[in-house]
Parts: structure tokens; C-alpha cells; sequence
């Protein structure tokens, strides 16, 4: 059973760390490996080398991609709120003064 201290990355993540590895083993394996005439009559290294690095390349790219963060989408409404909120009197913060509205009873009339 796992401790709750431990995080768990989602089945078939692969990590950056996979990639440059697979580039690494590739490049040693194109380049650096002399094997003899009875192994290359079977498997091309040169070509195994490049498969694996640019698969490591492919990897990288598709994790940069995949798990960048997201931004978040603007919906309509979003334009629209500049053109309100700033004459809102009920927006935290309002200290302006608002407008007189005119009354059902006029100016001239009293209570009694």
C-alpha cells in the first residue's frame, strides 16, 4: 500500500528523464558501437540508434506538449464586463457619488 506522502503520475506517463535516456542509449548505440560482421547481418546499430533517439525526441516533444499548463478560455461574457464594471455602484470599492433619480412626488409638494 502506498503512504498518502507519495504522489502517483497517471498509467503510461512517460518523463522527461525517459526521453534523454532514449536519446542517449540511441546516440551511443549509432556512433559509439563497433559490433562485429555476424551482428550486422541482423540488426543495422546506425539504424537503431537513430529509431531510438528520435523516438526520444518524439517523447520529449509530446511531453512538453501534452502537459503544458492550460490557460484558461474566454467566454463572451468576458469582453463584456469592461463596459459595466466600471460604472457599477455595487462593485467592491465604488466611492463615487450617483445620480439623483427624480422622485414620484415633486419638488414642490410636502408631507403633512
Amino acid at each position: 500500500m502506498m503512504s498518502p506522502r507519495t504522489s502517483r503520475r497517471p498509467f503510461g506517463a512517460a518523463s522527461v528523464s525517459t526521453a534523454v535516456v532514449l536519446m542517449a542509449v540511441g546516440g551511443v548505440i549509432a556512433f559509439g558501437v563497433r559490433a562485429p560482421a555476424s551482428i550486422e547481418e541482423y540488426v543495422d546499430l546506425l539504424d537503431l540508434g537513430l529509431i531510438l533517439i528520435w523516438s526520444g525526441i518524439l517523447l520529449l516533444v509530446m511531453q512538453v506538449v501534452m502537459f503544458r499548463p492550460r490557460r484558461p478560455r474566454r467566454s463572451t461574457w468576458d469582453d463584456r464586463t469592461d463596459q459595466w464594471y466600471a460604472n457599477d455602484v455595487h462593485r467592491p470599492g465604488y466611492v463615487g457619488q450617483t445620480e439623483v433619480l427624480p422622485t414620484i412626488r415633486g419638488e414642490g409638494t410636502s408631507r403633512r
